[in-house]
């Protein structure tokens, strides 16, 4: 095993995409991660559209994919709900030659050709394991806050959440759950709602963004001291919180390599052989070891 980890310490980081890359990128996230990505776009010179989805509906959503769509010989990125009739439209292109990458949330696999982003189901079930370790072995619950189950990213980290609790914590009993769409607002009243009908929570995992309004939801509710808090993503809004001690840890990768691995499969050859996904590496982030990169955009 050492000998492995010193094998994996000496080989080369994977070099940058090359400036130029053709690719247009469909990004629906927070506007922590939106910003993160945007440095790096702008970093890579990347021949192509942006496009800022944050919030946005489907059908905005759809109309944007169509239009990139027609041309199908520029690759597409895309980050967007798992939704059938965004799926049949990327299906149809690919028929027709275009190449779709999809970054940090998957879509059904016969919609893209390659997905780029972290193990998901195993975030989820780190984030189990950190709350099952830091309550102890006592009878106690938890909470989940979902963006929307139609994002992948967050269907499959609650799935390893609930896995893992399941299997190894069984004491830790998954009680509650509250939607928040990736919203503070929203994030906020479902947050609320939850604590007011589970007053008795250990701890929260969410799995998405929002997390300025599940911090106040938790201040308001008078349990900043005794709620164990686990959220995703290192960046200018989770890192001030981590740092205040308003959550205790994070799960993240570097979005920039991230972007920067989906635009090296953007540039293959036609003839190379994609694989099915990268994933990336992640780490779990407390208020001191916060990473360089939390503090870009």
């Amino acid at each position: 095993m050492v000998e492995d980890a010193l094998k994996t310490l000496r080989a080369p980081h994977p070099a940058p995409a090359a400036p130029g890359v053709a690719a247009d990128l469909v990004l629906r996230v927070g506007r922590g991660m939106t910003s993160q990505i945007k440095s790096a776009w702008d970093k890579a010179r990347v021949s192509g559209t942006f496009h800022d989805m944050y919030q946005a509906e489907e059908a905005a959503v759809m109309e944007t994919v169509a239009e990139l769509c027609a041309d199908v010989s520029r690759p597409l990125i895309i980050t967007a709900k798992n939704t059938e009739r965004l799926c049949d439209l990327l299906r149809e292109a690919r028929a027709n030659g275009k190449r779709i990458i999809t970054l940090v949330s998957d879509l059904t696999a016969d919609a893209r050709d390659c997905f780029v982003g972290i193990d998901n189901r195993g975030a989820g079930q780190t984030a189990a394991f950190l709350i099952g370790r830091t309550l102890g072995d006592r009878p106690t619950s938890a909470a989940v806050v979902v963006g929307d189950i139609a994002f992948r990213c967050h269907e499959d980290r609650e799935i390893g959440f609930r896995t893992g609790l399941r299997a190894h914590f069984p004491r830790v009993v998954l009680s509650g759950e509250a939607r928040g769409e990736d919203n503070p607002a929203t994030t906020r009243e479902a947050v609320l709602r939850l604590l007011r009908e589970q007053p008795a929570l250990g701890a929260i995992y969410n799995v998405g963004a929002g997390n300025m309004g599940l911090v106040e939801a938790i201040r308001e509710a008078g349990r900043e001291q005794d709620m164990l808090v686990v959220c995703h993503e290192a960046n200018r809004i989770t890192g001030p919180l981590l740092r205040d001690g308003r959550i205790d840890f994070a799960i993240a990768a570097d979005p920039a390599l991230q972007l920067q691995d989906a635009l090296r499969v953007a540039a293959a050859g036609k003839q190379e052989s994609l694989r099915d996904s990268h994933l990336q590496d992640f780490a779990v982030f407390t208020r001191f070891n916060l990473p360089a990169y939390s503090h870009i955009g």
